[in-house]
């Protein structure tokens, strides 16, 4: 049922990957749930600092830069903490624009916020791809007008994304040129 509520956009605002965190800390007896969602992105942030992004994303980013690729972000992730890991990462020169939640009326799967984005870039949705690995992103993209290419990479299948509206699918970061180089 979680992933059906998911994969229509009806799950938004109650299951997050921090209302998971919450609801377990409570199983514990645990009850300040700000401060337990606070420690989660502590910790979280932590590991991404200690991981860094990955040598397949520098290069895909350093790729398309270098062929004159627009490039944004449309993300859960809140401005505040999406800036502080662009700039730890040394990203943030990739990207025209990030579009977060407090950006917009609506969020994923609306199309609003890829709208903004391809504003932004002033140009034509079917000129614009979505790359995401989740059904949101998908169904956004498709809902704007953009061609979509799904990453099973995490929680989501191949199926599921092409359910969604992916277009194409990828298992890998390598594999994004030869379809945005077509």
């Amino acid at each position: 049922m979680a992933r059906t509520m998911i994969r229509n956009g009806e799950a938004r605002e109650t299951l997050k990957i921090s209302g998971i965190v919450v609801t377990l800390a409570r199983e514990q007896e645990l009850d300040n749930d700000e401060e337990v969602r606070a420690r989660f992105f502590e910790k979280l942030d932590a590991k991404m600092d200690e991981t860094g992004p990955g040598k397949d994303l520098v290069g895909l980013l350093e790729q398309l830069q270098q062929k004159e690729f627009v490039m944004g972000l449309v993300t859960f992730v809140r401005k505040t903490r999406l800036t502080k890991r662009l700039d730890t990462w040394k990203l943030g020169n990739y990207f025209r624009c990030a579009i977060t939640p407090e950006q917009v009326a609506e969020f994923k799967p609306s199309p609003q916020p890829y709208l903004k984005a391809i504003e932004e870039f002033h140009l034509k949705p079917r000129e614009c791809f979505v790359v995401g690995d989740e059904p949101v992103d998908m169904l956004g993209g498709k809902r704007a007008g953009t061609k979509t290419v799904g990453l099973p990479q995490g929680f989501y299948s191949r199926e599921e994304l092409e359910e969604a509206g992916a277009e194409s699918i990828i298992t890998s970061l390598n594999e994004l040129p030869s379809i945005l180089f077509k």
